[in-house]
Formats: C-alpha cells, structure tokens, sequence
C-alpha cells in the first residue's frame, strides 16, 4: 500500500489539504498565524435565520428554459388561420445593430413567418416573482418582467427576464410563477406596429433601477455597455438548464465560514448543524496552491474513504475518516485562466472533468485535495482557534462519522463565506 501523503495544498474553510499517494519525502506541517473569522454571538439569530430562508426558498429558480415552444424553443404551433407550422427561429439576435438599434434580447418567431403566431402562448423560463405587467408607452405594447432569484457556485444571484409585445397578459403584478407557467401570449406591439413576434430579454441585477421600458440606443449607450447589463438569452438559458434547488434537493451540505457551521439539509429543511474548523487563513477564496484558504462555492462529493490512513502524522490529522470533494470545479478553472494562473487547456480539462464529475487535475497550480475530515486523536477545541486546515473542512470524530455514512457520492457541497 503507498503511504498516504499531503502535499502542496490549496485551501478552503475547514480542514485540510492536497491529498497525494506518493513515495517522495513527506513535507512539514505548514503553521500560520490563525486568522478569526466572526464568531456566532457576532452574528445575530435574525441574520442566520434570514440567511437561510434565503438559501432554501423554495421559489429559487430550479433552472430555465425557453419562454416558446417547448422547453428547448421546438415544437409546432397552430396558426389563427388552422394550419399548422414547425419550428421556431430568432428573427434579430441579442445586441444586433439594427433599424432601431442595438438590440438587447432576442426576437423570436414562429417558422410560418408573418402572424402565424399571433395568440401562441408565452411561458416564464423559471420560478420567478411578477414585478410588472401593464400596457407600456410608445410601441412596446403589454409587457411583463419576472424576478428571478437562483443559486450559482453557492452564491444567490438575481435576474430579470422581459417579455415584450403581448397580446395578452395572463398574469398580474407581485404574482409567484413557476417555471413554464403561461403568462401570456404572442402580440404586435401597440397599434399593432410589428408582425407578430416576442421580444425576450434578460437584465442582469444591474438593470434593477432601470425602467422596463428603457432603450439603450436612446440613451447613448455602446454594443459593450449593452453585453455588460444584459445577458446573452439563449446562451444564458442554456448554461442554466438544471441548477441546485435546496427547497427539494434529496441531500445538501453548507459550510458557512463565517458561523464555523455546516447544515445537513434534506428537502428543504435542516436536519442537524455541526461545528467545523476551516483553513489556516480562512478569510477570501482560494485561488493557488498553497495559498492556506478555502474554496468558496458549490463542490460534490466524489468518494470517501474511512481511517486508519497510512503514516503517523497524516493519520493524526485526518482522524477517522476522509471525503474528497470536486475541487477546483469549473467555475475555479475560468477564473484561474482569466487571471493568468493556469492555461486554457488546464482549464479546458478542468472544465470537462466538471462537466463529467470525474476527478479534476489535481497537479495544477490551483492546487487540489480538498475535502472533508477529522483531526487530531481528541479532536480540535470548540473554543479555541479554528483556523487550522490547509484548506478543507473538519470535524470532531462523532460529528465526522454521521457525515462519513450521509456523504453519498454527487451529493452537493456548498462552502459560503
């Protein structure tokens, strides 16, 4: 059996580090300075209880489709005059430069062209709240915005999609809707000043102060100040097919650094909260081997495994047991790529083995060997310094062992700061 290693680290908020089979010399143990994030008296009930009815709400969009056609923008469709058509296409493409400017969504219409789809219904692209739905000036006709709300890589991000032109409205202000709901239906625009078509936009979180009817051509804005505050529609739906739902998900760990906790939540509901230590400088994500901090994001559990591990000072601080989490995940790679630390083709491959969820290149210099474990024979001291990890989460023995037999390969991992 090869004697089990750490070596190199990466970091992330709980516990320990790269983790390597090897017959190379094992390296000292890294000691820093402990960094102390907020204690939980520091942090309110009110600020945890918001904190997490904001992750578990159930109107979290679980994920998007297409506002026509079926969920992939296909099907056929009934024209108003009984013949029946396949197919729909984008008649003028997200910031295309035409007649009126530069365009910020996509105009979709039906393959039988002209007003074949007139009356064809319109569905919201995912669970959402209604903030508007009223008759706009000039020619924009009906138009309906939708609030989303959605987890991406652990982090709680907002959109608004806009469906313009309508010929009818099926859904009212402060309305909650479900992803594929019916909220209205393909219109002309007011006094019928187009062929028949939807107007389907998607605003970025910056766009909140903006009106629905706001036209960036006719604000001075450029094709790049459109790309930044609007985004690509399709390309948009297509990356957000399926995402983490914690209101139904069977199975969900979160790691919240600040509070040194980690929930077991099944459908929605907290099941148990154990204590963890993190890293040994657990403030910021981590961003290169050895860099002694903690990823931050959403991770899977890959495998596990259960002590004694081979070699006395490793088996010391992995305690009873060992699971490995996905990291870096694809997310980790871009943004490795983006700042000059990896080059495309590690970030190529990384992105792949996510996609794949298979183990990521572990020798890069991101790092690797991120996951969950114990620590010392008696375990660390609930009241003492937590920063301790080279970049994993930990726990006591007890603790460990509950999460060893609910730690089920996939299962997601979400680490917050």
């Amino acid at each position: 059996m090869n004697k089990l290693y750490f070596v190199g680290i990466t970091t992330i908020s709980i516990s320990l580090l790269a983790l390597v089979y090897s017959e190379d010399n094992q390296p000292s143990i890294l000691v820093t300075p402990a960094v102390q994030l907020l204690t939980p008296e520091q942090i309110t009930a009110n600020d945890n209880a918001a904190r997490l009815q904001q992750f578990i709400d159930p109107q979290l969009a679980d994920g998007f489709d297409f506002p026509i056609g079926d969920v992939n923008a296909k099907g056929s469709y009934i024209a108003p005059n009984g013949k029946k058509y396949s197919g729909w296409y984008i008649a003028t493409n997200f910031a295309e430069n035409y007649s009126l400017g530069i365009h910020t969504g996509e105009d979709w219409n039906g393959n039988g062209g002209g007003d074949t789809d007139l009356g064809q219904p319109i569905y919201s692209i995912g669970n959402g709240r209604v903030i508007y739905a009223q008759k706009a000036t000039g020619p924009y006709g009906n138009i309906v915005v939708i609030e989303h709300y959605y987890l991406e890589n652990g982090q709680r991000r907002r959109i608004f999609s806009q469906y313009d032109h309508l010929h009818e409205m099926k859904v009212v202000k402060d309305q909650l809707v479900k992803r594929r709901e019916l909220i209205g239906t393909i219109g002309k625009g007011d006094g019928d000043r187009f062929p028949a078509h939807l107007h389907f936009e998607i605003r970025k979180d910056e766009m909140a102060k903006f009106s629905p009817e706001f036209w960036p051509s006719s604000n001075g804005w450029t094709t790049e100040m459109v790309q930044k505050n609007y985004e690509q529609p399709s390309s948009f739906i297509n990356a957000h097919r399926k995402l983490t739902h914690p209101a139904t998900a069977t199975k969900i760990f979160w790691a919240i650094k600040s509070t040194h906790q980690m929930h077991l939540i099944k459908k929605g509901q907290v099941i148990k909260t154990y204590e963890v230590a993190l890293s040994q400088k657990p403030l910021g994500h981590k961003l290169a081997e050895g860099d002694l901090k903690m990823p931050e994001g959403e991770y899977h559990i890959l495998s596990k495994a259960k002590g004694p591990f081979d070699g006395e000072e490793w088996r010391k601080f992995l305690g009873v047991a060992w699971i490995r989490l996905d990291y870096p995940n694809s997310y980790d790679a871009r943004l490795g790529f983006a700042e000059k630390r990896i080059t495309q083709p590690v970030m190529e491959s990384i992105v792949a083995a996510h996609k794949r969820k298979v183990m990521p290149p572990q020798n890069t210099a991101l790092g690797g060997g991120i996951g969950i474990h114990g620590w010392a024979e008696n375990g660390w001291d609930p009241a003492g310094s937590r920063a301790l990890t080279w970049g994993c989460l930990s726990l006591n023995q007890d603790d460990l062992l509950e999460i060893f037999a609910e730690a089920t390969s996939g299962t997601p991992v979400i680490i917050s700061p």
